[in-house]
């Protein structure tokens, strides 16, 4: 047996009157669900990253038309007051 998972019990260690020992079909079902935990991780930080970024550009639109509308707004004032 190859020691690349030296966490992971070997047949012989794990066979005692109350275990049962751990077969092929589990350890590859294990790294099965380690793997898809890794994917939707991997996928969540996307969206995530993504969702922040959107946010971040929204925000930043939101504060140019805000500034757009106050420079609107001060003309029109500007422009609608009589002189004297």
């Amino acid at each position: 047996m190859s020691e690349d998972r030296k966490d992971t019990p070997t047949i012989d260690a794990v066979s005692s009157p109350d275990t049962q020992p751990i077969t092929g079909a589990q350890e590859q079902f294990t790294a099965a669900v380690d793997e898809l935990l890794d994917q939707l991780q991997h996928k969540f930080e996307t969206v995530s990253r993504e969702m922040f970024g959107k946010l971040d550009d929204m925000t930043r639109r939101l504060d140019e038309l805000e500034a757009s509308l106050t420079v609107t707004a001060d003309t029109a004032t500007t422009a609608s007051s009589p002189t004297k």
